[in-house]
């Protein structure tokens, strides 16, 4: 293969996996909840802290990769430290009365983990394809990062259902190791001293007071605390709609079906987006996304009874709010000089997306201690309608192709 293909085939494995894994917890957490001893506001508390963990450490792992040049090998890393996270997790059901401390440690692990694999796949990709390009095969690589959320939830209770859960995390455990080594194999040909690609200059905002060398411009500053408002909101959907939907339909099964069929929408949609992001610009995109995930959420909260109007009403909520990669990456790759790319997108993905997404999990996790799960999910939509109107201060196409 040549080298823009193996770096599409390799990253995709890689998100698919970390995707995947990143709904493992939330799963788990409709198990470790029938555990008798076990509080749910504490089990509550580790997505929190593995989304904190992985927004503060993308931060520093885009800054080292910038420096080291060896982004095989730190995709490996990040991919046996996802499969040593469920490899522990599968302990507290062993150890009941260890439960917190091999969550606690798992949540550690999962965290260092998933603080890997966006910043550096972004960079990967807009190496090899260029500025002009990687916004479009960004969205490809996404589908496959959607194509595993759809696929664990479903095979993690599949399997649990015939082995129990503990040999089914097994599974997972042996997944990672294999994925680990295709991906170090797959991407030992990538060096970004090989790459020269310079952004058009209508691509560019690069005034003196744009650097990344010092401040940070003020349009990314406004783009990272958009992306941070709208995923307080989703990341809270990711980790409790599992919950919410096996307390209504009482049925684990039923749940992970939901999950597989809705997470199947951004397979379609995050080449889409990408596209859309390539063709109109990030604005448009991120704009259309961002509206659309607010109006079908509330049509899954508010207006949703039965299980065909359920489905389909977070299908298509996770078709819109399930193409950050694309969107988002796309955007800053469009607007950032390459030298700074991995940096600027781990500033979005890390403190924007992960951080955010910590934040709005720790006010719904205290929200839950007096309120019902329906008006915890009610506070939190008002954080993404919020985002909504950031909208106004992102640069919009044409102003980049007049600057």
């Amino acid at each position: 293969m040549n080298a823009k293909l193996n770096s599409l085939v390799f990253t995709s494995l890689s998100h698919f996996s970390v995707d995947g894994n990143f709904l493992l917890f939330p799963v788990l957490l409709t198990y470790y909840a029938g555990i008798k001893g076990l509080s749910v506001f504490v089990i509550g508390l580790m997505p929190v802290l593995y989304n904190l963990i992985s927004g503060f450490l993308s931060v520093y792992v885009g800054s080292y990769a910038d420096r080291v040049d060896r982004d095989s090998v730190i995709l490996m890393f990040g991919l046996i430290l996802n499969g040593l996270a469920a490899f522990v997790f599968s302990l507290a059901f062993l150890m009941n009365g260890a439960a917190y401390e091999f969550m606690i440690i798992g949540s550690v692990l999962l965290g260092v983990g998933q603080s890997i694999y966006h910043p550096i796949g972004a960079t990967i990709l807009s190496h090899t394809f260029g500025p002009r390009e990687s916004a479009s095969y960004m969205g490809i690589n996404g589908s496959f990062g959607s194509l595993g959320r759809s696929a664990f939830p479903p095979m993690v209770v599949f399997i649990a259902g015939f082995v129990g859960i503990v040999l089914g995390l097994q599974v997972i455990v042996i997944y990672f190791i294999v994925a680990a080594v295709l991906i170090l194999l797959g991407l030992r040909f990538f060096k970004r001293k090989d790459y020269q690609y310079s952004l058009p200059v209508k691509q560019k905002i690069s005034t003196k007071d744009d650097s990344l060398e010092g401040k940070v411009p003020f349009f990314l500053i406004m783009l990272v605390l958009l992306v941070f408002l709208r995923s307080m909101f989703i990341s809270v959907t990711t980790t409790w709609v599992p919950t919410y939907l096996d307390a209504i339909f009482n049925s684990k099964h039923l749940m992970a079906t939901i999950l597989g069929i809705a997470f199947l929408a951004p397979v379609l949609g995050q080449p889409f987006f990408g596209y859309l992001t390539s063709k109109f610009g990030g604005k448009f995109t991120i704009s259309l996304t961002s509206v659309g995930l607010v109006v079908f959420f509330v049509l899954f909260l508010y207006f949703s009874r039965g299980f065909a109007i359920i489905l389909i009403s977070y299908t298509f909520f996770a078709f819109f709010a399930y193409t950050g990669f694309p969107v988002l990456m796309g955007y800053v790759s469009q607007i950032v000089p390459k030298e700074h790319s991995t940096r600027a997108n781990a500033l979005v993905w890390g403190l924007g997306n992960t951080i955010g997404g910590s934040v709005g999990l720790l006010l719904f996790d205290g929200l839950r201690l007096f309120a019902s799960m329906f008006l915890s999910f009610t506070v939190l939509l008002v954080f993404a309608i919020v985002s909504v109107f950031l909208l106004i201060y992102l640069p919009s196409r044409e102003k980049l192709e007049k600057s």
